[in-house]
């Protein structure tokens, strides 16, 4: 498992030699620039441990297809917790161009988490691509990537897009900290499931395994005090049952959680689910999230926001792009434009 932290479109089957892998998603982002070249010079982070192990047995075939498209290749492998922090803070250090991470949303979230380190919070000066490979892989599927394939194709001839990022500041046993997130996080049941599949295999793939544990999670789930600030205002100041802060579109192995969502619009789409009863959580709001309906539910509240503040009276465990920094209180803030991501190339 990565820990991270410094601190329903169409559906695509892509056949590799480790099998199929599924993989949905919307074309979003506006260009800057456009790098068509085969003849770069590419960075590599790999976490072999991503798809359940199924990225160590694919490398050899990733490596060769990457060369005979032209890249120049040096790659690194995370080997365990914090090597992906630690190879994006390198990869800073040594003044790389481009960083190319394989691997799924964790994988992601700690390289990112370790480029920003490496600057100090600011921007960092790379270019930042991704290779999905990992089970939910819901920020690829938020950046328009509809496959490996695509994502290979996105390599020669994609567009370099400023991304926005998202920040948690929190405060911990070791004092105040920060953390950074491309996809989205939350505070509540979502977090709740996340902690399970973290402790659990997710052999059944993405979407099984999240809807399998967020199953899990509703039966035993209970209401949670909290406050709930939103640019200033108090949008809620009772029990919740969940309070998502997104950047992209997808969560949770491909739940349409922010329908409305653009990563480079410049904020954050906050979803407020209040206390309501195990049978609707199951029976209605579960399955609409797939198809990106539950924002009309009458229990939710949904609306772009610059910045975020959940406070509680007990501390709550909060998850941000799969994994679990640390508990509320926490601030989240939107960075505009932070990151450069290569992108999908507009059609």
């Amino acid at each position: 498992m990565i820990v991270p932290c410094f601190a329903l479109s169409r559906t695509v089957r892509m056949m590799t030699d480790t099998g199929a892998v599924e993989m949905t998603g919307s074309l979003p982002g506006t260009s800057v620039s456009v790098d068509s070249r085969t003849d770069r010079r590419l960075h590599v982070i790999v976490n072999p441990m991503s798809g359940n192990g199924r990225t160590r047995r694919a490398w050899p075939t990733i490596d060769r297809r990457l060369r005979r498209l032209g890249f120049e290749i040096d790659f690194r492998m995370t080997e365990g917790s914090g090597d992906g922090a630690r190879l994006g803070r390198e990869a800073i250090e040594s003044g790389v161009d481009e960083v190319v991470v394989v691997g799924g949303d964790g994988t992601v979230n700690e390289v990112v988490n370790g480029l920003f380190q490496a600057s100090h919070g600011r921007s960092p000066e790379v270019i930042v691509s991704v290779l999905p490979a990992g089970t939910g892989r819901d920020f690829s599927r938020s950046m328009g990537l509809r496959s490996f394939d695509h994502a290979l194709e996105t390599l020669g001839h994609g567009q370099i897009v400023d991304l926005d990022v998202g920040r948690v500041d929190y405060v911990d046993a070791e004092g105040s900290k920060s953390c950074y997130f491309m996809n989205g996080g939350d505070v509540g049941i979502g977090a709740e499931t996340a902690a399970l599949l973290n402790r659990s295999s997710k052999v059944l793939g993405g979407k099984i395994s999240y809807m399998l544990g967020a199953v899990r999670s509703i039966i035993h789930y209970r209401g949670k005090p909290a406050r709930i600030e939103a640019d200033g205002e108090v949008v809620h100041d009772d029990l919740m049952a969940m309070s998502v802060f997104s950047n992209g579109r997808y969560h949770a192995g491909g739940m349409d959680m922010a329908p409305r969502a653009s990563m480079t619009d410049g904020y954050l789409e906050l979803l407020v689910l209040s206390d309501v009863p195990k049978y609707s959580l199951l029976g209605s709001l579960l399955p609409s999230v797939y198809f990106g309906r539950h924002i009309d539910h009458p229990a939710v509240a949904y609306r772009r926001v610059k910045q975020v503040t959940v406070t509680s009276p007990e501390p709550l465990l909060f998850e941000v792009d799969g994994e679990q920094p640390g508990t509320t209180d926490i601030t989240v803030s939107i960075l505009p434009a932070a990151l450069r991501v290569r992108m999908p190339a507009a059609r």
